[in-house]
C-alpha cells in the first residue's frame, strides 16, 4: 500500500482540514510573525539608522534569523501537541481498538499519524516562506540559508512530532499526552546544554584538548558531544548560521582550533548533523511506538454464561 494512500493518514487529514481548529491554529501563527515581525523591522531600522551603507543588510540578517526563531518554537509547540492526540485521542474516543481490529499493520497507523501531524507542519512551514523572503528586499541573507533553515524547520517538527506520537501510544488521555511530550521536549531543550556545558568548557571552548582515558583517545567523545548537541534545534541551527555567515559551504569542516592542537578532526556542518540525528532519533522513536500499539486492556469481567 502506498504511503499517500494511507487509510488512517486520509482519514486524518479530512477530519483535520474540515474542521476550524486548523485554519484558527494557522490564522494565529502567521499574526504572531506578523507582529513580531512588524516590531523586529522597527527595532532592528532604529539601532542601523547611524550605519546607511550596511543598514539593509543588517535589516534583512535580523528578520531572517528572528522570524525562523519564532517559527522553530512555534513548530516546536503546535507539532507535538498536534501528534500527541493522534492515538491518544482514540482512545478517549474508544475507537483505539476498533483502528487495531483493521487489517493495517501497526507501523501503517503510526506512520499515518505522524504524517498526518508532519503534513500540517508542512503547511506551517510553507506559511513561513514569505516572512522570509522579506528579508532577500534587504539584502544579507542567501537562498542557501533560507532553504537550510526551512529544512530544519521540517526536521524539527519530525523530532518533535515523534516524540508525541511515542506519549500518545502510551498514555489514555490526550492531555496526559501532551503534557508529557512538552515536558519531555523541555527536558531536552534546557537538558542538552546543561549536561554538555561542563564538558565543552574543559575540553572543547577555548584551546580543544583531547584527554585520554584509561588509554583511549577521547575522539568518540568529541563525536558524541556533537552529535549530542545536534540533537538541540537552535544549538545546531544557530552552528549553521555561524558557518554559513564565514563563506563555508561544505557538509563538511573542520572542528575549530583543533588544528592549532595538532589534531584535525572532520565534523559534519552543523544544519546536516541535525537533520542526520533527527531522522535517525525519530525512526527509533517510531519503531518503539509501532512496538507499543496494542489493545487497551479493559479492567471489567465478561459476565459467565451458566
Amino acid at each position: 500500500m502506498s504511503t499517500f494512500h494511507n487509510p488512517v493518514l486520509l482519514k486524518e487529514l479530512r477530519s483535520r482540514m474540515r474542521g476550524a481548529r486548523a485554519f484558527v491554529v494557522l490564522t494565529a501563527f502567521l499574526l504572531v510573525l506578523a507582529v513580531f515581525t512588524l516590531l523586529l523591522y522597527a527595532v532592528a531600522r532604529q539601532r542601523v539608522g547611524s550605519d546607511p551603507l550596511n543598514a539593509g543588510r543588517s535589516i534583512g540578517k535580523a528578520l531572517f534569523l528572528g522570524v525562523a526563531a519564532v517559527a522553530l518554537v512555534q513548530v516546536m509547540i503546535i507539532v507535538p501537541a498536534q501528534a500527541a492526540g493522534a492515538i491518544a485521542g482514540e482512545k478517549e474516543h474508544e475507537t483505539y481498538d476498533l483502528l487495531l481490529a483493521t487489517v493495517l499493520p501497526a507501523w501503517e497507523i503510526v506512520l499515518g499519524k505522524l504524517l498526518a501531524a508532519l503534513a500540517y507542519a508542512v503547511l506551517l512551514i510553507v506559511a513561513v516562506v514569505p516572512f522570509m523572503a522579506l528579508a532577500f528586499l534587504f539584502g544579507g541573507v542567501t537562498a542557501t540559508e533560507v532553504l537550510i533553515a526551512l529544512l530544519g524547520l521540517l526536521a524539527t517538527a519530525l523530532l518533535y512530532g515523534s516524540v508525541g506520537i511515542v506519549w500518545s501510544v502510551v498514555s489514555r488521555r490526550t492531555i496526559t499526552a501532551t503534557v508529557l511530550t512538552q515536558a519531555t521536549n523541555v527536558l531536552m531543550l534546557l537538558g542538552i546544554p546543561f549536561l554538555i556545558f561542563p564538558f565543552g568548557s574543559l575540553f572543547l571552548f577555548g584551546t580543544p584538548q583531547l584527554p585520554t582515558w584509561f588509554g583511549f583517545a577521547s575522539y568518540p567523545f568529541i563525536y558524541g558531544t556533537g552529535w549530542l548537541l545536534a540533537l538541540h534545534p537552535f544549538i545546531a541551527l544557530g552552528g549553521a548560521e555561524y558557518v554559513l555567515s564565514s563563506g563555508d559551504t561544505r557538509w563538511f569542516v573542520p572542528m575549530p582550533g583543533t588544528l592549532q592542537a595538532g589534531h584535525q578532526i572532520w565534523i559534519p556542518t552543523p544544519w546536516l548533523a541535525f537533520v542526520l540525528m533527527a531522522v535517525l532519533a525519530s525512526a527509533l522513536l517510531l519503531t518503539v511506538a509501532t512496538h507499543l500499539v496494542r489493545p487497551v486492556p479493559r479492567n471489567r469481567k465478561l459476565p459467565s454464561i451458566k
